[in-house]
């Protein structure tokens, strides 16, 4: 009898969808028109710009313009999509943004531990809540939407976790649930045009990539190694203060950072009550072209994961510089770790050491106007790690790509890259590793 009036309610609700669904049926959209090429539009630094970034513009009451900008000279950027929460706008509604990103990595490589494997992925999800709550003040959260933990893999283990429950809505069928990482979530106040204090969780304002993290506006597939490696903390939780002056054709850019440092637990506490101090300069110039510098530098104690914490000294410089349709631009970054007595946390062979991390990468590249706007582009890297018996001592790495840009909203790049583990320590030393990736970005 059950089974009877379970198939007539089956039957029944069919009937309904199919009487509905005329009702839903929408037309299809319009096809996107693409944004008229402009002549070098000027990029934006704040969520994520163009890899050559100019200082993050402090929101005022202009209206923001309404026309998307595209240049074959130069990487398009969320503000020339109207989708910069520091663009200048009048709007006190709650605006919300984001980006994502789909690749294919293959991997190819002689060390013991690299995987010869391919596999499909989803990388980011980033949504941006932005809202001017007052004159001269304004906030911004960005958040990522993670799989992990799902997928991991486990060292315990030697596989991958699967984080499996019950999902109460769909008859207790198995589901797997991912996690979130709170990126930013700060206001800010506007108190001259040349000042603006910032209080929250932020991004490190050190060199161009920490700032660029955004995968559609990058030119690469990923960041260079030492930029994942975080010679600088990623983010901090403090007070930032920043602003930008002109003089004459020149713009000096500031920053200056005070914040509860490096630790596991640093958005909502400082377990050593020891401060982090930072700071940034940048100077741009209309230098055959335009020609950016800047410096970085940050202070602080560390502690880790293990327990175990130590002094740090991060130091920066960086370079971008844009001439037509042509692209550079390089880091350079270092970090001095040293333990006081007790502090050092054991490993399975030893303590950990005192030591120097540094590293650098130059990359450059062609925009063209033809071809979905396409710029060939080539990476060098070369990093050498503070424990000499990570990475064989020092690694080098050359990247070469092309990058294109049907749409101001999408970008598909494909590159290939090749990594040389050179030194005398460990199992990593003499190998190489083979990395190919294909991926599509997109803003929404």
């Amino acid at each position: 009898m059950y089974a009877v009036k379970r198939a007539l309610r089956l039957l029944s609700g069919s009937l309904v969808m199919c009487a509905a669904m005329p009702a839903f049926a929408q037309p299809a959209d319009p096809a996107p028109t693409e944004p008229a090429p402009a002549a070098e539009p000027a990029p934006a630094a704040e969520p994520v710009v163009a890899p050559a970034p100019v200082a993050e513009p402090a929101p005022t009451a202009e209206p923001a313009p309404a026309a998307p900008v595209a240049s074959s000279a130069d990487e398009f950027d969320l503000a020339s999509l109207g989708l910069d929460p520091n663009a200048p706008t009048a709007d006190d509604k709650l605006q919300i943004y984001g980006f994502a990103d789909f690749s294919y990595m293959a991997v190819r490589g002689t060390a013991p531990i690299a995987p010869n494997t391919g596999t499909f992925g989803v990388g980011n999800l980033n949504i941006y809540l932005k809202k001017n709550v007052a004159p001269r003040w304004h906030s911004l959260a960005e958040v990522r939407l993670l799989f992990s933990p799902n997928g991991d893999n486990s060292p315990a283990t030697g596989g991958y976790m699967s984080s499996t429950s019950t999902d109460p809505a769909n008859e207790e069928r198995p589901i797997h649930w991912g996690g979130i990482s709170i990126e930013r979530a700060y206001i800010e106040y506007e108190a001259t045009s040349w000042l603006t204090i910032r209080g929250g969780h932020f991004l490190t304002p050190y060199g161009i990539w920490n700032i660029d993290h955004g995968s559609p506006v990058i030119i690469g597939v990923g960041r260079p190694y030492m930029i994942g490696e975080e010679l600088f903390p990623q983010h901090q939780t403090g007070i930032e203060l920043f602003g930008t002056r002109r003089a004459g054709d020149y713009t000096v850019e500031y920053h200056a950072t005070v914040s509860n440092g490096r630790n596991p637990y640093e958005a909502t506490r400082d377990p050593d009550r020891k401060l982090g101090i930072g700071g940034r300069l940048a100077v741009s110039a209309p230098w055959a072209g335009d020609l950016k510098l800047g410096i970085s530098a940050y202070h602080g104690k560390a502690l880790e994961e293990t327990g175990g914490s130590y002094t740090e000294l991060s130091l920066g410089a960086d370079i971008a510089w844009d001439h037509g349709g042509f692209h550079a631009q390089g880091e350079l970054l270092s970090q001095q770790r040293v333990y006081g007595a007790g502090e050092r946390s054991a490993r399975a062979v030893g303590f950990e050491p005192d030591g120097q991390a540094w590293g650098g990468y130059a990359l450059a590249g062609y925009r063209f106007s033809t071809l979905w706007n396409v710029m060939p582009y080539a990476i060098y890297e070369h990093y050498v790690p503070y424990d000499p018996s990570v990475l064989g001592g020092r690694a080098d790495a050359f990247t070469a790509g092309v990058n294109l840009r049907p749409t101001a909203t999408v970008v598909l790049k494909a590159e290939f890259l090749r990594a040389s583990l050179r030194g005398d320590y460990g199992l990593l030393a003499g190998h190489d590793l083979d990395l190919a990736r294909v991926q599509c970005a997109w803003v929404f």
